[in-house]
């Protein structure tokens, strides 16, 4: 189930593996999303062309190459990129969409519809690679229910009221839809009411903005992806214009039909721009500290848990930040370095990560304060941070944000391209613990390896530097306002409005209008995605919610071979879960090249796995 990146990456694995494993097999595979295949819904051709990937062009790739350490053969393609300067120029329908693959650089931006077209080429090229006994058939509805046939064999129910029967099933929906808690469905009839709107987490290029009028004063919470999106929505897409100036800065022009938006989260920071710098230095080469068998270790050392602020997960993944960061500080610019690499390294090494000793041998290694990388500051800025007035706020965020494109811009900030790939390499480790770890990780663990994901999302996953640029043209001009970190929002029922308050400003702020910019966390509890909440309610799946939430839940797949567990802990033998939506199972949409991505060595894993098991069904 699902037509998106997943499962053109398993059905690609199939085409590799087939002949090999199954030689003069014969199959017959349906597709089922009410989306075409290869994008899926997130990666659809009819959305703007102001909603971008936050990668490169070159840094995207479907295919395996010589890194990649799997069973199956590789299967060399081209990345996204390549094919934009290939296939992408000549066999793309969509309008628009082959003008931009002929102005497309590696070091591009591309918009979804673009990466769109270039998953669907690649599904027509997985499909196409099949051998003669296999078939793929697609079904553009939902798939909205699943039962088990008395031969055991599978039967899907679609949105129109048709049936696929299958010997096996693969989940894949990818990001399915969450759910309201009590507070926003408050806000939800709240805004009903008197007039305002609310928009609660979603995909914000799926939903309707025309409730928010020219002019609103609207409170937005949450500075991620999701609020770029919006931005972008509400200002250019509703005919304003940003305009280079002869310097090189960046202004808007307004075109009278935008709200004003006050914004804040609990950072009260955007994340930190898209790194696009190159090393100087030392390469920081592999993994040395935040290894898999190092946070299996501290999980196993832990009897309680994961905690971030604890010594063990946290400290292993920042200590190989810093590994990254000082050994392109030393290594790219040793004229701002009292001592040699291997002399600080060596020391480095062996001392806990930012305990009194650490922090001594990099303020004694390190002249410059601003050389020091401060990870607590850089996750937190404004914390104890109080301003008089909201002008006052806007006037240091302009600055800390325009620092930050600095850093990722400006090739003496490179340290922070050698720290961007030490977390790269140990985000791998950490989506490794993940899937190996399954139900054995237990709740406490997956959240706490959530909560350092964030930071990687954070520091590694933020928008283009041009976007903050962006950011801070509206600012100029008063169609953006911020609101500070420790972001609350209440619904005042009497008066019919909304209010928002911080840690970063005395007085509150007041508006009929409220987005929650960021995606809707899975819930397949209680969320929209209606074959999902069959199987648990009839006790044929089961769902964990982290402890703490209140609107999360995952299907649990068991470890290692992402077959859904039921109730009684066995796994049904012909059903598999991947994605966001299952424990272990969320491994991006796509990967960068040379990288070894776990992303390809599971969808190889699973492709293995199905035709070994169909075989054997088919006798």
């Amino acid at each position: 189930m699902g037509a998106g990146p997943r499962t053109t990456g398993i059905l690609e694995r199939i085409a590799a593996n087939f002949d090999a494993l199954w030689p003069g097999g014969s199959l017959r595979v349906d597709v089922v999303d009410p989306y075409p295949p290869g994008g899926g819904r997130v990666w659809r051709d009819d959305q703007s062309a102001r909603m971008l990937m936050n990668s490169r062009a070159g840094d995207v790739t479907m295919f395996t190459d010589d890194s990649v350490e799997c069973a199956g053969p590789v299967t060399p393609g081209p990345t996204l990129s390549e094919w934009a300067a290939g296939p992408g120029r000549r066999e793309t329908p969509v309008a628009g969409v082959a003008d931009e693959a002929r102005s497309l650089a590696p070091d591009s931006f591309p918009s979804r519809r673009l990466a769109g077209a270039y998953l669907a080429w690649c599904f027509e090229r997985a499909r196409a690679a099949l051998p003669p006994g296999v078939e793929v058939h697609d079904h553009r509805a939902a798939a909205v229910d699943l039962a088990d046939g008395d031969d055991g064999r599978q039967r899907v129910t679609l949105s129109d009221g048709s049936f696929v029967d299958a010997d096996v099933v693969v989940l894949a929906q990818g990001n399915i839809d969450g759910s309201m808690d009590a507070a926003q469905r408050r806000y939800a009839a709240s805004a009903a009411r008197r007039g305002g709107a609310y928009l609660p987490p979603c995909c914000t290029a799926d939903v309707d903005l025309s409730g928010f009028p020219p002019g609103a004063d609207v409170i937005v919470s949450g500075l991620g992806l999701a609020f770029v999106d919006l931005m972008s929505l509400l200002s250019e897409e509703r005919g304003g214009r940003f305009v280079r100036d002869g310097a090189g800065g960046l202004r808007y022009e307004a075109a009278g039909t935008e709200p004003v938006l006050w914004v804040g989260s609990r950072r009260g920071v955007p994340y930190l721009p898209k790194n696009g710098l190159r090393t100087r230095g030392a390469e920081p080469g592999p993994v040395r500290f935040a290894t898999l068998e190092n946070l299996k270790a501290a999980l196993s050392e832990a009897p309680d848990g994961p905690d971030l602020e604890a010594p063990d997960l946290w400290s292993l993944t920042a200590k190989e930040i810093g590994w990254g960061y000082y050994r392109e500080l030393f290594t790219g610019h040793p004229d701002r370095t009292a001592t040699s690499w291997d002399d600080f390294a060596r020391t480095y090494a062996e001392l806990p990560w930012d305990g009194p000793e650490s922090r001594e041998l990099v303020r004694r290694s390190v002249p410059a304060a601003g050389d020091r990388l401060d990870l607590d500051t850089l996750r937190r800025p404004l914390t104890g941070r109080h301003f008089a007035s909201e002008r006052a706020l806007g006037a240091w965020m302009r600055g800390h944000v325009r620092g930050l494109v600095d850093r990722a811009t400006r090739p003496v900030h490179s340290a922070w391209a050698g720290a961007a790939r030490s977390l790269f390499e140990a985000g791998n480790q950490l989506a490794e613990l993940l899937v190996s770890g399954g139900d054995a990780l237990g709740p406490r663990a997956e959240r706490d390896i959530e909560r350092i994901s964030e930071f990687n999302s954070f520091f590694s996953s933020g928008p283009p530097p041009f976007r903050l640029e962006q950011l801070m043209a509206l600012s100029d001009v008063g169609l953006v306002r911020f609101l500070g970190a420790g972001l609350r929002i209440r619904a005042d029922e009497g008066a019919g409005v909304f209010v928002a308050a911080s840690d970063s400003l005395a007085d509150g702020f007041r508006s009929r209008y409220l987005v929650e910019a960021r995606l809707a966390a899975p819930d397949a509890l209680g969320g929209e995605d209606r074959l999902l909440r069959g199987l648990i309610a009839r006790e044929r799946a089961t769902a964990r919610r982290p402890e703490g939430t209140r609107n999360v839940s995952r299907l649990v797949a068991r470890e290692g071979d992402y077959r859904v567990t039921e109730p009684s802990g066995e796994p049904h033998p012909r059903r598999y879960a991947l994605g966001a939506f299952a424990t272990g199972g969320s491994l991006g949409s796509f990967s960068v090249p040379g990288t070894n991505s776990p992303f390809f060595r599971q969808n190889d894993d699973v492709g293995r796995r199905l035709i070994r098991q169909l075989r054997g069904l088919a006798g």
